[in-house]
């Protein structure tokens, strides 16, 4: 396969791949996926409980896609989910400590990753590639 002649959308698909694929090998060992990390990374970014709606929203995932992931990252006790009184049907998800710790170590790890993969882009290279995928991405319809 001759990079050189792959479209932008297969471009796009295969980087976003293989991107997923180098973090699920440094974060398997502690037993999470990349969306089981990108699920951490984002409630331990949070000062207080949110939905599981809110977080399905923040991943980029159907809230029953989550349903899974939510059970296993609260099994590992990296999480914890808690319904509220006045509306039954919401459940609200938190970061615990082991999970706090577990994302402050693995932080370190996934932002070594991100400098390997991003080694031979440049800074300036990188601001156009973001604001491009921030305008493919807001053109999508998707936040």
């Amino acid at each position: 396969m001759n990079i050189q002649d792959l479209t932008f959308s297969r471009l796009l698909h295969l980087t976003a791949q293989a991107w997923r694929q180098a973090i699920d090998r440094r974060v398997k060992e502690d037993g999470l996926t990349t969306s089981g990390w990108i699920a951490i990374a984002t409630l331990a970014t949070r000062s207080a409980p949110i939905s599981q709606k809110e977080l399905a929203v923040a991943l980029g995932l159907e809230e029953a896609t989550l349903v899974p992931l939510i059970d296993r990252l609260v099994k590992q006790q990296l999480i914890e989910r808690t319904q509220i009184a006045a509306d039954r049907r919401k459940r609200l998800v938190h970061i615990t400590e082991k999970g706090q710790a577990l994302h402050q170590r693995l932080a370190i790890e996934v932002d070594k990753l991100r400098n390997e993969l991003l080694v031979s882009v440049s800074r300036d290279e990188l601001i156009v590639a973001q604001r491009v995928l921030q305008k493919i991405l807001q053109a999508s319809g998707t936040k």
